[in-house]
């Protein structure tokens, strides 16, 4: 498998370490974090690409399939953010 950093292209996974998966929900209502259920077509994970540029990437994934559905830097991330 290979994932595609912005800044240093298409990479083994193994330079890239998982950080955490993030299950999407309603943050507006508590039953959204307790209640909710596991979905396995989608997730939002985190990954630091260790053994090249080290930056910081949001991957959508289906993690039944293994399908990459995007990838962002989490730098873009911020600076969007900061703009609004």
């Amino acid at each position: 498998m290979q994932l595609h950093c912005p800044f240093c292209g298409w990479r083994q996974v193994e330079e890239f370490r998982c950080r955490g998966v993030v299950a999407e929900f309603d943050p507006d209502t508590v039953s959204g974090v307790y209640q909710r259920v596991n979905r396995t077509d989608s997730s939002v994970e985190y990954w630091q690409h260790l053994n090249g540029c080290r930056s910081w990437l949001r991957i959508w994934r289906n993690p039944s399939s293994g399908e990459i559905l995007e990838i962002q830097s989490l730098d873009s991330v911020v600076q969007a953010r900061g703009s609004e």
